[in-house]
Parts: structure tokens; C-alpha cells; sequence
């Protein structure tokens, strides 16, 4: 036995009725036991060897209908200071102020003019913030990497259990129980899992009754409960992520990535369905979405987010001249209208006026039923998206030649953008989630929602050429990494969750770390970078989940590791980082030389492309909140799920919707390299849909396995030329390698001269 534990361990058999736990037999945890309980005899044995464990209970006579197995471990010491982290569903236990909002939550949050900056939420799972009943229960399903997680910061320890996704019987169950006095806590390890009573859905908190039932066990059926359990020095709740991210696929077989359509490929569908579709003339506008018939406000044009002025960057970037005429019509577009008084920038686009906080209502099937303008109010994180993208595409019109179009107007709109912005942080000190855009006063205060801000100030400060931003960008990233990245809790960026914990947040992070690393030099940056990364890995898949057989991801063998979930309250999977390529992550890897990194990078660029509808991949949509009479995704399309989690829809089913995973896709294939190489390290790494392995004097011959021609991105450099800063868009100046299906190349040695230069080192 594992002494050390400063905790009891009992074995617990439980009786239930539906969902509802009515008896409890408690025994302390032994290596062999035989006993009886629930009008059963009983055999348990308690394995373990080093950190692994396996629990199995045998029924040697009688049997029980309704029953649930599993381990506890009693706190005699427990404090409300406790972090616990269940990846990608609970942070901090998720105990902040808590309301049983519905869907889609109401705008509110901490008051600016208030002391308490704690996030607001809706009845999500969680441990209590509030007197009265606490008991956190979850499944291994809720976790991006099945598994629970508790830093102990008065004992300086972590205790961190990780399972795998299910066992015969269902998902396993993580649950906290705390008194009254917060002072004393029960932590659970269950087979089945179970969501008590009562299990949360997106629609209205905890309003349902729990589905969830136990196990039927009778004479000769066993129940196994296999688990890993660390007890370690832990200091802060960063050393917690590091252990988390280091061991996230512990108790998995990695099974390598299929290799089914390349990057170039995928641009070459969605590049000519956006121009087909999403393209609207008379508005000289990329919609964001094309799901509803007529679109509703939010799907025809949203700022930053889902991908609002974002799509115009890859479009001019990898597209045609079509492609570059309609992005240089539809930045004009935007920046002439859509600024507010303050200098920011509304939020949507409809009956062609610019309008924020346009609030809609749905009747049931599906459509606009009444529309009414609301405050106006943007969200924070779209600030930083908007002047982060835009002013990226600035710099990329200039690297090719192409400064003439960008007119005098544009860049003096996007430095009163730039300057409104800085305003707020120095009347504020913070910019909160929501602001006025005609008063620039922050309404709703705390959150994470301007993560981007210091990249984006940086690369306004490359275009613009004020040196106090990159000042300003500092004392901002500084803002976040001692308060929301030192706790462990970012919040905000999805405007539709309250200020429940997200992904999006963390991931932006990334980008302004390593930026301000890259112009400072000061390693605090590069450190804060690397901090981020672990965090945000924990809202990645770490593993393939095993969807139900006849579901539409079963059906087309989808393989989920490096899927992200959104945030613990829209607690679907998705496919990329809501809207970035996850080039920061490739950049902190560079500079840092942590493999780990690239290979998360590898997961989250590898798994998008298979969720993306084509002619020769028919796709099921059997969800039918999205777009009418769509049975299979249409080329093109990729949905917003890769249901997961049991959060209120039928796990491994998506919908007809069309969204901005597939800017996510377009990025991918415009920022991440498609094989990375350093020769002399030896490091060679796929992150495309390619083959790639070192051939005779340091030669790399690149393999396409797929159906579809490859245009690759190949970088190749030296540890000491990786520590350099990127260009911002430097993937635009590679060249790419063009491999037919089937085939393979030859890339002949290199000079070490940086990212791979051109074809003549190809041979046939």
C-alpha cells in the first residue's frame, strides 16, 4: 500500500435507485478481502505496483441491479485553497458565483466598480462557493485526459489520478464531497461513473434527472477498476499542469494518425467554397457561417471570434486574385463603418448596419423569430482578434509587394483602434469581458477575454511604429501571467459562457507570450510562453475516444486526440483552437526545444482535416439544430462538434453546419509547416497528412499516402537558427514541395541556412 497518502482509503459498494445513491458499505482498503454486502458475497483484491493500481470486485454469489464500485480517500484537512483540475471541465473546482442561466447566458459578471473580481458561471458542475451541499461529480468522459487532479498548497503536494476512458460498465466517476465547514472532504474514484440525481445540460443547469445507472453484477461477474495514482511534491499549481501534461496519455496506446488528405488539400476546398458560399456580393463580406437559411445575425458577420476579418488574412495570403480583390473589399468595408465612437469596433453586421449585443431568439424550428438591438457592448476578446489579425495582414500586404493597396484611411483607423484600446487598459488598469463601444467603459470587469491584446499591440507597434505599445504590451501580459495564468484559471474569450474556464483564453495566451518574448528578449516571456502551452494542453485530447458504434464519428473511424474542448460549459469537443493555428505553440517549441510541444501541435493541426466534409468523405448529420435538409456535411463544411463529452447531445453526432473550425483548417495550412526537421538533432517531425523519415547523408525523402496531390511546407533548420524569431507570416515566403499521390521526393542536404529554400534540393 501507497503509505504515504496522508488520506484514509476505503473501499466503497454502493446500492442505488435510478440514479440516487440509498446504501453505502464502507470498509477500510485491504489487499484481499471477502465479506458480504448487498446480499452478495463479495471478493475484492487491491493491486498496485508503483503508481499503477487495479481494483476488481467480484460477485462469488447473490447479485446486486443497481450498484457502483469504487475507492475513496478522506481529507481530515481539507481547505477551500485545494485546486482541483479535472482537464478541460473543472479548474479551481470551478468554484466562483454561480446561476442557473440557460443557454445562451445572460451577459453578466463582476461589476468594474466592485473589489470582487471572481468569474461568474452558470450551474455548472462544481464545487460550491456558496453554504450548504458541495459535491463535485463527473465523468472520465467530461475530461479532455480522463483523470482528476488536486494541488494541496498547505502540504506542498499533488495527488493526480488518471483512468482510462470506460471499462465494461460505462465511464468511471471522479467526485468530491465536502461538509458544510469546507474543512473535511471525500474524494472518489467510481466504476460505473454516475451523474447523481441530477445531471447538467447546456439548456438549464442541473434540470434533468441523471439517465446514469449502475452496474448489474451477479454470481461470477467481475468489475475492474484499473487506475494510476501519483502522490508528489507539488509547489504551485503550474508544477500540477506540468505533472498533468507530462502524463496526459499515461493510461492510452497511442495508435499513430491516418493519413488521409494534406493540408494544400483541404485550402483547396475551402478556399473555393468560401468564395463560392460565403462570399456575399452586395455586402462585400465573408459570412462566418452559412448553417441557417436565411443566416441570423451572428452567423453572417461577427468581429474576431469566429472568424470575422480573419478569413480575408488567409484568403490573401493563399488565395487568387478573386480571392485578394474580395478580402481588400471586405477589410474596406469594416474599416469604414463598423468603429464606434470610442475608436472600437461593433460586433455584427445586419440589415447593413453595424450593431452590438444584437441579441436573437429562436423559435423551434430553428429560425429568427424576433430580433432586438441590444446594448451596445462588444466583447473584449474580439478586440484583440480583430486589431491581431488585421494588422497581420497589413504586414503580410507589405512582405508581398502589395503596400499600394492598403489605403491611408485604413492604417489611421487601426491606430485610433489601437490607442482606444490602450485608453481603457490605463483608466482600468484591466479590460475586463464586456465594453461600451461608444463610451469605451468596461460593463462586465475580470475575465482573460483580452489575451491577444499584447500580440496584437505588438504587431501594431511592427506596422505602426509606436514603441510605447510594446511597453503597454508588457505590463498587460504581465496583468495575465500573475493573475489568471499563475491561478490556473482563464476565462472570457467565448462570448457565449459566462466567464466559465475556456481554452480559447489560454491559447491566445500563447501568441502574446511568445511575441513579447520575441521582441524583448526577456526570458520571463519565454517562460510565461511555456506555461501557457502546458495549460492549454490540458484542454487538448489526449487520447482517441471510443465513440459509440452506428454514430456518425464511429462511422468514419474519427480519431480525437488533440480535439479541444471548448470551455466547462459548452463542453463539446472541437476541431482546432478557436481562431488561431497554434503557430505560437510551434514558436515556444523553437525557442525551448521541448518536444512535447511540437508534438501537441502535431495532434491539434493532424486531427482537423478529418472532420471536414468532401465529395469522397460523406459525413452523417444527424443533430438538427443546424441547417435544414443537410443529411451529409457538404464539401467544405466542418462542424463545430466532436461530441465527447455527455454535456447534453448525443455523443459521437454532430449537425449540418458549416463554421469557423474551417478557418481554423485554412490557418493551419497557412502558418504550421508541414514537416519540421532539425538534421543535427535528428528531430523530424509530420505535422501534414505526409510521410517523412531521414534517408542516406542527411537526406529526408517526404512520402504522400494520400488520394490528394500535397503541396508541403518543409522546414529545416539548426537548433541555434530555431532560437531566432519568425516573421510573423514567414510561412508565406516558404516554398512548398509538390508531391503526387502516392509518391515521394528526395530533399537533398541542407546548409543550415534556415527554413527550407526552394526545389532545386529535390530530387526525383
Amino acid at each position: 500500500m501507497q503509505t504515504s497518502l496522508p488520506f484514509s482509503e476505503d473501499l466503497l459498494l454502493t446500492r442505488l435507485e435510478d440514479s440516487h445513491v440509498v446504501e453505502t458499505i464502507r470498509t477500510p482498503l485491504a489487499r484481499e478481502s471477502t465479506f458480504s454486502a448487498l446480499d452478495s458475497e463479495w471478493n475484492v483484491r487491491h493491486k498496485q505496483h508503483r503508481h499503477e493500481r487495479l481494483l476488481t470486485a467480484q460477485v462469488v454469489s447473490g447479485g446486486v441491479d443497481n450498484t457502483a464500485v469504487g475507492i475513496s480517500w478522506t481529507d481530515s484537512e481539507w481547505s477551500t485553497e485545494n485546486y482541483v483540475l479535472i482537464p478541460g471541465a473543472v479548474y479551481n473546482g470551478n468554484r466562483f458565483h454561480s446561476q442557473p442561466y440557460g443557454y445562451s447566458p445572460p451577459k453578466v459578471g463582476p461589476d468594474p466598480t466592485g473589489d470582487d473580481r471572481t468569474p461568474w458561471i452558470g450551474n455548472l458542475p462544481r464545487l460550491s462557493k456558496e453554504p450548504g451541499p458541495s459535491h463535485l461529480d463527473q465523468m472520465s468522459v467530461d475530461g479532455a485526459t480522463p483523470g482528476m487532479g488536486i494541488y494541496f498548497p498547505a502540504r506542498r503536494k499533488a495527488l493526480v489520478i488518471l483512468t482510462e476512458q470506460k471499462n465494461a460498465w460505462g465511464p468511471f466517476g471522479f467526485e468530491i464531497i465536502e461538509n458544510e465547514d469546507r474543512d473535511r472532504a471525500e474524494i472518489r474514484l467510481m466504476s460505473p461513473g454516475l451523474r447523481h440525481d441530477h445531471y447538467f445540460t447546456l439548456q438549464g443547469g442541473y434540470a434533468l434527472p441523471s439517465p446514469d445507472r449502475g452496474a448489474s453484477l451477479h454470481a461470477g461477474d467481475t468489475l475492474h477498476l484499473p487506475f494510476h495514482l501519483h502522490w508528489m511534491e507539488c509547489c504551485s499549481v503550474q508544477d500540477l499542469f506540468e505533472f498533468v501534461f507530462e502524463h496526459r496519455a499515461d493510461c492510452f496506446e497511442t495508435v499513430p494518425f491516418r493519413k488521409e488528405i494534406p493540408f494544400s488539400a483541404t485550402w483547396d476546398i475551402l478556399h473555393e467554397k468560401h468564395n463560392r458560399e460565403n462570399w456575399i456580393e452586395d455586402l462585400e463580406l465573408y459570412q462566418v457561417s452559412i448553417s441557417n437559411d436565411p443566416p441570423g445575425p451572428s452567423m453572417l458577420f461577427q468581429s474576431g471570434w469566429t472568424g470575422g476579418m480573419i478569413t480575408p488574412y488567409a484568403m490573401i495570403q493563399e488565395g487568387d486574385a478573386e480571392s485578394l480583390d474580395r478580402s481588400l473589399r471586405h477589410i474596406d468595408m469594416y474599416l469604414s463603418g463598423a468603429m464606434g465612437d470610442a475608436g472600437l469596433f461593433h460586433e455584427f453586421y445586419w440589415e447593413r448596419t453595424w450593431q452590438s449585443q444584437l441579441r436573437s431568439v429562436w423559435n423551434e424550428d430553428g429560425e429568427v423569430d424576433i430580433l432586438n438591438p441590444g446594448r451596445p457592448w462588444t466583447l473584449v476578446r474580439r478586440m484583440g482578434d480583430v486589431l491581431y489579425f488585421l494588422t497581420r495582414t497589413m504586414l503580410l500586404l507589405e512582405q508581398k509587394g502589395l503596400e499600394d493597396h492598403i489605403r491611408p484611411e485604413w492604417k489611421e483607423t487601426l491606430k485610433r483602434n489601437a490607442g482606444s484600446i490602450l485608453k481603457i487598459w490605463f483608466q482600468y488598469g484591466e479590460f475586463g469581458q464586456y465594453v461600451n463601444v461608444e463610451t469605451g467603459e468596461i460593463q462586465i470587469a475580470g475575465s482573460t477575454a483580452g489575451a491577444l491584446i499584447p500580440a496584437a499591440l505588438i504587431l501594431a507597434f511592427r506596422w505602426l511604429g509606436d514603441p510605447d505599445w510594446v511597453s503597454a504590451a508588457a505590463a498587460i501580459g504581465e496583468h495575465f501571467r500573475t493573475r489568471d495564468l499563475a491561478e490556473g484559471v482563464t476565462t472570457g474569450g467565448p462570448g457565449d459562457a459566462v466567464q466559465a474556464p475556456d481554452s480559447e483564453s489560454v491559447a491566445a495566451l500563447i501568441e502574446s507570450f511568445i511575441l513579447l518574448h520575441e521582441e524583448t528578449g526577456d526570458e520571463k516571456w519565454l517562460r510565461a510562453a511555456q506555461d501557457a502551452v502546458v495549460q492549454t494542453a490540458s484542454w487538448a485530447l489526449s487520447y482517441d475516444h471510443e465513440f459509440p458504434a452506428g454514430t456518425a464519428l464511429a462511422e468514419i473511424g474519427a480519431q480525437s486526440r488533440g480535439v479541444f474542448l471548448a470551455n466547462a460549459q459548452n463542453k463539446t469537443g472541437v476541431p482546432g483552437i478557436c481562431t488561431l493555428s497554434g503557430q505560437g505553440i510551434l514558436r515556444v517549441f523553437r525557442q525551448t526545444g521541448d518536444l512535447r510541444f511540437l508534438h501537441l501541435l502535431q495532434e491539434v493541426a493532424h486531427t482537423i482535416p478529418q472532420y471536414m466534409g468532401r465529395e469522397d468523405k460523406q459525413i452523417p448529420c444527424r443533430l438538427r439544430w443546424g441547417r435544414k435538409g443537410v443529411d451529409f456535411l457538404p464539401p467544405g463544411w466542418i462542424c463545430e462538434r466532436v461530441n465527447v463529452t455527455q454535456w447534453g447531445e448525443q455523443l459521437g453526432e454532430i449537425s449540418g453546419y458549416s463554421c469557423w473550425c474551417e478557418v481554423a483548417m485554412m490557418l493551419t495550412w497557412c502558418d504550421i509547416p508541414g514537416v519540421y526537421a532539425q538534421p543535427d538533432t535528428g528531430i523530424l517531425c509530420c505535422l501534414d497528412h505526409v510521410e517523412a523519415e531521414w534517408a542516406e547523408l542527411g537526406k529526408i525523402k517526404v512520402y504522400n499516402p494520400t488520394t490528394f496531390p500535397a503541396r508541403v511546407r518543409v522546414m529545416v533548420e539548426t537548433p541555434e537558427q530555431a532560437r531566432r524569431p519568425l516573421d510573423i507570416n514567414f510561412a508565406a515566403s516558404q516554398p512548398v514541395i509538390d508531391i503526387a499521390p502516392g509518391q515521394s521526393v528526395l530533399l537533398s542536404s541542407f546548409s543550415g541556412t534556415g527554413p527550407y529554400q526552394g526545389k532545386s534540393a529535390v530530387e526525383s
